[in-house]
């Protein structure tokens, strides 16, 4: 139990990837097998992977980091909000984000490393995970997803991988599908970033969380 404990308050997102370390591909299919073993509504377990790896990683990646540098437009499979059209609570929890990771990464160079270069390389990460929900689901079948991404990062991280959902993976979603095959009928709904991170300083920031009694109630 401590082992599953540890792994859960370890986990967090990396930013920046060691390009020269790939995970194996038997330790990210154990990964995705595990996450495979995520509730789902009913058992219709909507998910699919597409993963990334070697040299289509990279061509994924060069032509991500073309099309940010020509300042394409994002066309996300999943809609988009402006943060003011949020409910108060998470925008709330997204401008406290905000402050402690401009008071974290503290200096210009350090925040156009993390919302500039690294995003732009879809933070180098060797691997990338690209999950996908059939295009008729419903919002049950979103829940499944979400447990299924989550149990991938905590499996991952039980075998000493680092995780990345972002997304950044996803913002060009027509690029992605011509390379991964991606059919037509299915959302391409998040992509994690799979590897190893660096020893940079901008991978120790981690996102403050509520406190538990802001988001829990109990009645006795």
């Amino acid at each position: 139990m401590t082992d599953a404990i540890d792994t859960i308050k370890s986990r967090h997102s990396t930013r920046y990837f060691d390009q020269g370390k790939e995970p194996s591909r038997a330790d990210l299919e154990e990964v995705i097998r595990l996450a495979g073993l995520a509730p789902s509504w009913v058992d219709s377990q909507p998910w699919r992977v597409y993963l990334a790896m070697g040299e289509t990683a990279k061509k994924i990646h060069a032509r991500h980091l073309a099309l940010a540098e020509a300042g394409t437009a994002s066309s996300p499979d999943w809609e988009t909000w402006h943060r003011e059209d949020w409910d108060p609570y998470p925008r709330e929890n997204m401008a406290r984000h905000n402050q402690a990771s401009q008071e974290y990464l503290n200096t210009p160079e350090l925040l156009d490393l993390r919302t500039n270069i690294l995003q732009k390389n879809l933070y180098y990460a060797p691997a990338i995970a690209y999950l996908t929900i059939p295009k008729r689901s419903n919002l049950w079948s979103v829940y499944d997803l979400g447990a299924f991404a989550q149990t991938l990062a905590l499996a991952a991280k039980a075998k000493g991988i680092d995780s990345m959902p972002a997304y950044e993976l996803v913002k060009y979603p027509a690029s992605v599908r011509e390379i991964m095959g991606i059919p037509e009928d299915q959302t391409l709904a998040m992509g994690i970033g799979l590897g190893y991170g660096r020893d940079e300083y901008v991978n120790g920031y981690q996102a403050p969380r509520r406190d538990l009694l802001d988001f829990l109630t109990i009645k006795d």
